[in-house]
């Protein structure tokens, strides 16, 4: 009996062990990141409308004023002492050289802190491969501003399905999603 009670508990101790480190039972891993951005609207009170530097209001042409924006209150950053958001990026732009009529002057926006600084503007959609975005996002540190519907438009990049569809935080449509396919250029900024 004690010869076959010894057994039994080796027996259980080897079976729980094997559920343990048997890589059948692992759980598969997915491919998704995610740049945990809350979602703005550029035509949302108080902000939507408030003029920009040349004039057009945030609802008009604040697509990308917005995706930044984005960008900066997932990251911390502050914006005249308080939480990043549209309206009080809006503002510290038009103060800081941070318009060329209703665009967004790039390089402005590392002014506000030493955490962020502006990699680049990139043209044409695959300028930047889906590969590197995909790594991007991973890495966590770097806000990509896509530009999508032709041209016409700005979007925060917020995750990926591991492959070429981008999941986005789009300022001025219900969109959650485009195709690497879609989009026509990038601003990149990284933010430590």
């Amino acid at each position: 009996m004690f010869k076959k009670l010894i057994t039994s508990i080796a027996l259980s101790a080897a079976v729980m062990t094997a559920a343990v480190v048997t890589p059948a039972l692992v759980a598969p891993q997915t491919a998704e990141a995610s740049f945990s951005a809350p979602l703005f609207k550029q035509y949302s009170s108080p902000w939507g409308d408030d003029l920009m530097g040349g004039g057009d209001t945030m609802s008009e042409s604040g697509c990308t004023v917005t995706s930044v924006a984005m960008a900066l209150r997932h990251k911390g950053i502050l914006v005249s002492g308080a939480s990043a958001d549209p309206g009080n990026l809006n503002s510290w732009l038009k103060s800081n050289g941070g318009y060329s009529g209703n665009l967004l002057v790039w390089g402005a926006v590392p002014k506000l802190s030493s955490r962020i600084s502006f990699q680049g503007r990139y043209y044409g959609g695959t300028s930047v491969a889906a590969s590197t975005l995909r790594s991007y996002l991973d890495a966590g540190n770097k806000a990509v501003i896509a530009q999508v519907r032709s041209g016409s438009h700005w979007v925060l990049l917020t995750g990926h399905n591991g492959g070429t569809t981008f999941y986005v935080n789009d300022p001025g449509y219900s969109t959650t999603s485009y195709s690497y396919s879609s989009i026509t250029g990038y601003g990149i900024y990284t933010i430590n």
